[in-house]
């Protein structure tokens, strides 16, 4: 570094800042993009309750305490469990909404979930 160029000191910091910059940007976005419902979605779920609007309906939906959902990153799911069975398809979540768009393989099947997670 010289000073006798003017300017040119002050471009090095500046370049230097923008890539401090631009780093932690990437750490936020990064962090950020891990807490999407639809990157915390991936993986086995077992289903302990079942509500429709606000009236519980697990002892019609899961009589037998053995139902569970996966969801794969490709958006393809699969689920099993009485009373409905073995079933497949594909799945989207609306982030900003947190609604779960089941796409059923089963004719007249497809579905809609407002989905939580104990986190948010």
């Amino acid at each position: 570094m010289t000073k006798d160029k003017k300017g040119q000191h002050t471009t090095k910091c500046m370049k230097r800042s923008t890539y401090y910059l631009m780093y932690i940007s990437l750490i936020v976005v990064s962090c950020v993009s891990n807490n999407r419902p639809d990157k915390k979605i991936i993986g086995e779920w077992t289903m302990y309750k079942i509500y429709e609007a606000d009236k519980d309906v697990t002892s019609e939906h899961n009589p037998k305490n053995n139902r569970w959902i996966k969801f794969d990153e490709d958006g393809s799911f699969e689920s099993d469990g009485d009373p409905y069975g073995h079933n497949t398809g594909q799945w989207r979540l609306d982030n900003e909404k947190s609604i779960l768009f089941i796409d059923s393989d089963v004719e007249d099947d497809d579905s809609e979930w407002n989905i939580s997670f104990n986190d948010d």
